[in-house]
């Protein structure tokens, strides 16, 4: 660990820096192995309206991390400015500036903790964003998931860091999985890794002969798992497959993303990890559905 010497993040984008934890969790994340001095994170108070700034300001000791409270306050001019400790600032951006070049208690703020992806995804279309908060992206872009806080946008980074709002029913599940299954010696070059174009194009066929299957198919119907796959802890909604199992799927998106039914459990897969059976096909099988 080590505090770095210089702060290169933009105030303006702080949204990309909250997370929707409380004190403890923060303090948790922030304490984590190789976390720089200086690390910090935004989060909601429990003074309502108001925010907290969490920041890594020790190695070690019971003031490891440190928790101001960021509190609006409506000036004279009817403008909702923010007041930490007893400083004043026309805005959270301002406030961050301010703070990237003095010291808070111990050390000044240099970088935003970043945020664990639930999953990455590859751009099937281009899209261009229409709204600030939206994240645009070309075809073949990958882009990790670190939340989703509707059903159809999700909140996704790029390989610069750059966050925003994407729609899930332009992106396919990506998994390296899928790249090795049909390599002779199960491995991958760090080359292809960072080849969205290579990754398409090695399972492109697959993902539209089951999406061209799945719309001729009758919903609910039944699927064969045919890959194991753990999902990301932090992908709640995601069920864990093992090979040959057998479930049912209640509906296929069109991003490639199926939801279904195992053990009793509902929740969602990719495609890519099953094939449809015929009834015929599951008579010996005799795993519940």
């Amino acid at each position: 660990m080590r505090e770095s010497s210089s702060s290169s993040f933009d105030p303006y984008s702080w949204r990309n820096f909250y997370f929707h934890v409380d004190r403890e969790e923060a303090t948790r994340l922030l304490c984590q192995p190789d976390t720089d001095l200086g690390t910090f994170l935004i989060r909601d108070s429990t003074t309502p309206g108001s925010y907290a700034l969490s920041v890594r300001e020790e190695l070690f000791g019971d003031q490891q991390v440190r928790h101001y409270l960021i509190e609006p306050i409506e000036a004279d001019n009817g403008k909702t400015n923010v007041k930490i400790a007893d400083q004043y600032f026309v805005d959270i951006p301002a406030l961050l500036n301010h703070f990237k070049m003095r010291i808070l208690a111990n050390v000044s703020l240099v970088c935003p903790l970043r945020k664990a992806a639930i999953n990455k995804m590859i751009a099937l279309y281009s899209f261009e964003g229409q709204e600030p908060t939206d994240l645009s992206f070309e075809k073949n872009e990958i882009l990790d998931i670190i939340e989703k806080p509707q059903e159809e946008w999700w909140e996704a980074r790029n390989a610069l860091g750059n966050v925003g709002l994407v729609p899930g029913n332009y992106l396919a599940q990506f998994d390296e999985v899928l790249m090795q299954r049909d390599s002779p010696d199960s491995s991958v070059s760090s080359e292809n890794r960072l080849s969205g174009a290579s990754v398409l194009s090695d399972t492109n066929d697959d993902m539209l002969s089951n999406a061209q299957l799945s719309e001729t198919t009758h919903m609910p119907t039944l699927a064969r798992v045919i890959l194991d796959r753990r999902p990301n802890v932090y992908d709640t909604e995601a069920l864990r497959l093992k090979k040959g199992d057998l479930l049912k799927v209640t509906k296929v998106h069109p991003s490639g993303i199926c939801e279904g039914i195992l053990n009793g459990k509902r929740g969602t897969f990719p495609f890519t990890y099953v094939e449809f059976v015929h009834d015929a096909d599951t008579a010996a099988t005799p795993t519940p559905v």
